[in-house]
């Protein structure tokens, strides 16, 4: 499926890098750059203003999760017009973010810390929900909201017979920005761990 995104630069070029025999695909349509991921497990892309060459570009990685759609994407410098706080260093919860990245690793850090990021709230109405990925089985304990976000807190225990490498994407589903593994990323039969993941609300 195509993927169709939108950058500030009028003359966009756009730096690939891609396998002699990938099946993705990459077209320019003035200030659009349609994506297709093919069967990449990851694509990454550095899009740069061809009227300005010297200056940085925006990277860009996708990565496609089998039940999440196409997805319609903005890109904006920081300070543009199109950053909500209209100011470069202010953290925001919006995908159109500059600082968007940086804002959902302090997200994880914090979680990994134990602690509550300033602006979310621990949700008191939350019950909890369940997941299992292979012989994995996941608890949710606990969820943080803020305005757009949440940050939901797991506790994983392998059920199986064989060790088990956790997967990031194994654990993606629609609505998910980011995962971490806090402790063991390798468990062993009945051995535990923790997860946290950021998501929309």
């Amino acid at each position: 499926m195509v993927n169709e995104v939108i950058v500030p630069f009028t003359s966009p070029r756009v730096v690939q890098f891609l396998r002699p025999d990938t099946t993705a695909s990459i077209t320019r349509d003035g200030m659009s750059i349609y994506v297709s991921t093919g069967h990449e497990e990851f694509l990454q892309l550095i899009i740069k203003d061809g009227d300005r060459p010297d200056e940085a570009g925006i990277s860009l990685t996708l990565i496609p999760v089998d039940d999440i759609p196409p997805q319609h994407i903005r890109l904006n410098p920081v300070g543009s017009s199109g950053n909500p706080s209209g100011a470069a260093g202010t953290r925001t919860e919006r995908l159109e973010s500059a600082d968007y990245e940086d804002m959902l690793r302090e997200l994880l850090r914090d979680a990994a810390r134990d602690q509550v990021p300033a602006g979310y709230t621990v949700d008191a109405n939350w019950a909890g929900t369940r997941l299992s990925v292979g012989g994995v089985v996941g608890q949710s304990v606990k969820r943080l909201i803020g305005t757009s976000l949440a940050v939901e807190y797991f506790t994983l225990r392998n059920t199986g017979s064989e060790a088990v490498e956790l997967v990031e994407q194994n654990f993606a589903t629609r609505g998910v920005r980011a995962i971490a593994f806090i402790d063991h990323i390798m468990l062993g039969p009945g051995a535990s761990t923790r997860m946290v993941w950021v998501s929309d609300r």
